[in-house]
């Protein structure tokens, strides 16, 4: 088939009826569940499995030719590209860009032998994508407001992020699990690959005294027993400046250590900035209930649920918790004074607030939940002027929190301690509850 711009020389010659008009058109458009369709979708999963496997670089990303070095520079612009995507190939492949985006935001990378770290880039992809289908009007919301895809991602697709291993070939001896992404290109292969057979038999306490590999419960069991000495210089000032590159040592870099999703999302919550931010507390309920599910799931992959509930987070994630209740209640008082316009905002954040407490009553210790209500109660009474609307969104919050099983009885009074009934998972201390309501 030809245009009638590009007809091959015909011997003898041919006579068009109509002066070559067209008899009908044609148009081909092709459909698949395997290939994405889209630019920006197909480069981000092209890098993404450049990272998974063993590849030899240069790689091939559509036209374009991408070496090791140019590999972290090209993900970065992958991932911030990614809001850019067609609506129609973004919704058939959501699960899959959400979950390579939650595994890049707790999984350390070693490209080229530098280690590098995209949670800020990747949660901000995160709110562009949510902020899109929020806003798309082909896509349809419950009767709160919310979007169905991403609601019903959360509740059936969501998974904590696993590390990737490498599968070993068949006869061939079982490596040792490396907790990082890595990669492979022909120059420095052999460099990684010995400077991460060397990371992995390193002592833990002394880099330069070698030591056995202890099985993956115990090296669990030592990072969850282990305290972060300075909590400002090995999180704030590390992720704040954006800090990409390995401090320079003599010695083999050692494996970095396991990053949990709850505490990261947390973490990207609290600094986030401008519309970010603003967009994040603006569609509250979708991290609200990310940070409830990965808690649940983190519980019951580290058999946490006998624990006692103030061992099971860490204080530094309580502390993240704190900040993004105020900060939620803070943009809600400063909504209500608003133009009427803005109260329906507040009342969707208020009644977010008010589930996800609801939830941390189940996982936390109660006594801290029952804080960060009084916190918030305080919070919207010394802001707040107007009393009819300051009783109404109390009064919401607290219905929603008083449908919890055991709010009444955590607010009963008691005597005195010997008359309290023990409870099988203990809270800090009733005495804040029974403070709350003086």
């Amino acid at each position: 088939m030809h245009s009638a711009e590009k007809v091959p020389l015909q011997n003898p010659p041919i006579k068009w009826a109509e002066g070559h008009k067209g008899v009908f058109n044609i148009e081909v458009q092709a459909v698949s569940s395997v290939h994405t369709q889209d630019n920006h979708l197909e480069k981000f999963f092209t890098l993404c499995h450049s990272l998974e496997s063993q590849v030899t670089f240069p790689i091939r990303v559509l036209d374009q030719k991408i070496s090791e070095t140019a590999l972290e520079h090209e993900l970065k612009l992958s991932i911030i590209c990614l809001n850019s995507s067609r609506l129609e190939p973004l919704v058939l492949f959501l699960h899959l860009v959400l979950d390579k985006l939650f595994q890049l935001s707790v999984q350390p990378m070693v490209i080229a032998g530098q280690t590098a770290n995209f949670s800020q880039f990747a949660f901000e992809s995160v709110v562009a994508i949510a902020n899109s289908l929020h806003n798309s009007k082909d896509l349809s919301k419950d009767q709160h407001g919310r979007n169905c895809l991403l609601a019903s991602y959360v509740h059936y697709v969501f998974r904590l992020p696993e590390p990737q291993r490498d599968m070993p070939k068949s006869g061939a001896p079982t490596a040792l699990p490396d907790p990082r992404y890595h990669t492979y290109g022909r120059t420095s292969a052999a460099a990684v690959s010995s400077k991460l057979l060397q990371a992995r038999v390193l002592s833990s306490s002394n880099p330069d005294l070698a030591g056995t590999h202890s099985e993956a419960d115990e090296e669990v069991k030592n990072i969850m027993s282990s305290k972060v000495a300075d909590r400002n210089c090995s999180r704030m000032s590390y992720y704040c400046s954006g800090n990409n590159d390995v401090p320079s040592s003599t010695t083999a870099p050692r494996p970095a250590s396991k990053k949990h999703f709850h505490e990261e999302l947390a973490l990207q919550m609290v600094v986030s900035t401008g519309m970010v931010r603003e967009t994040v507390f603006k569609y509250a309920w979708f991290f609200f209930e990310l940070l409830v599910k990965s808690m649940a799931q983190y519980v019951h992959n580290m058999d946490k649920r006998d624990s006692v509930r103030r061992t099971r987070f860490s204080d530094r994630f309580m502390d993240d918790i704190t900040t993004i209740v105020n900060v939620v209640t803070s943009e809600i008082a400063a909504l209500l004074v608003k133009p009427q316009k803005e109260n329906e905002q507040a009342e969707k954040m208020n009644i977010s607030l008010a589930f996800f407490l609801y939830d941390l009553l189940s996982l936390m210790d109660r006594g801290f939940v029952f804080t960060l209500i009084r916190h918030y109660c305080n919070q919207l009474s010394a802001k707040l002027s107007n009393l009819p609307m300051l009783i109404s969104m109390r009064l919401e919050f607290l219905r929603i929190l008083c449908s919890h099983e055991h709010y009444l009885n955590l607010n009963l009074f008691f005597m005195n301690a010997d008359t309290v009934p023990t409870s099988p998972c203990p809270s800090i201390s009733s005495q804040v509850i029974k403070e709350l309501f003086n």
